[in-house]
């Protein structure tokens, strides 16, 4: 078995903290185009995908963010025929959980009446999970919202939340009355939820925080918090759920993924990009 030279390992950490740097200034640096009142503009694709009949997406941003979040999703999602897409921009500084996920729901309802369909698919990052979640699992959300993908969520809660001095990120303490109710109910029935997180994700801490009991958990190497919404292989695992045509997810379908995140498995382990 050939050994990685110590350079090696120093000279990937470096240039991985690098892009994940470079990521986390790109999501801010777009951040202003979330502030426009139209939807985030796509460019014409050069590649002529086909643009088969496709369930809208809902795109569910996290704390102190907007829509432009997905600006690249977005982009190469469109590039690969899908046209079906709406942000949400949330007062996450100012609203408690249960109010933004009233309003994502309001959001998922004038999208289903809007393409005339029965279902949607949600995409969302960091505490925009925790908000999808909790329309998909308490506010009838299950079977309205075929795929749910949430990257980088603390879906049992991130130490860092302690020290805010807002109470609504408070929410997201580990155990916490919020988290502990969404925790203890089953998981979706016919909503097919996915957890996708970065090994080198520093604002989850714990490092087994974003597990979500009873569904399928992916750790991706080499990425972080802001990472994973430019990652390519962020994108090839979202594209194989979403084109998948199934209109209804059976429980047994995620019943193998409930295992705990201290067990090595095929569902949660480190998947280099």
């Amino acid at each position: 078995m050939k050994l990685k030279h110590p350079f090696h390992k120093a000279s990937r950490l470096s240039w991985d903290i690098a892009r994940e740097s470079a990521a986390s200034i790109l999501t801010y640096e777009l951040y202003p185009l979330g502030l426009l009142p139209i939807s985030l503009p796509t460019l014409p694709s050069l590649n002529l995908a086909p643009t088969n009949p496709k369930l809208p997406i809902l795109f569910v941003h996290g704390f102190f963010h907007n829509s432009s979040t997905f600006a690249w999703l977005k982009q190469r999602l469109y590039s690969k025929g899908f046209r079906k897409f709406k942000e949400v921009n949330l007062l996450t500084s100012i609203h408690p959980i249960p109010k933004l996920a009233e309003q994502v729901a309001r959001e998922a309802r004038l999208l289903l009446k809007k393409h005339n369909v029965s279902q949607c698919d949600i995409i969302a990052h960091s505490m925009g999970g925790v908000i999808s979640r909790y329309f998909v699992q308490l506010l009838g959300g299950d079977g309205l919202v075929r795929n749910l993908i949430t990257l980088g969520t603390p879906h049992r809660g991130t130490e860092w939340s302690k020290y805010s001095i807002l109470p609504h990120i408070r929410e997201l303490v580990p155990q916490s009355p919020i988290l502990e109710t969404l925790n203890r109910c089953h998981p979706p029935t016919h909503t097919r939820a996915i957890a996708i997180s970065g090994a080198l994700d520093i604002m989850m801490r714990p490092k087994d925080c974003t597990w979500w009991e009873g569904v399928r958990n992916i750790r991706l190497s080499h990425v972080g918090h802001a990472g994973l919404l430019f990652s390519r292989r962020v994108l090839e695992i979202t594209l194989s759920h979403l084109n998948m045509n199934d209109p209804l997810i059976k429980r047994s379908q995620s019943s193998t993924a409930m295992v705990s995140p201290h067990v090595k498995s095929p569902t949660h382990k480190k998947i280099k990009v």
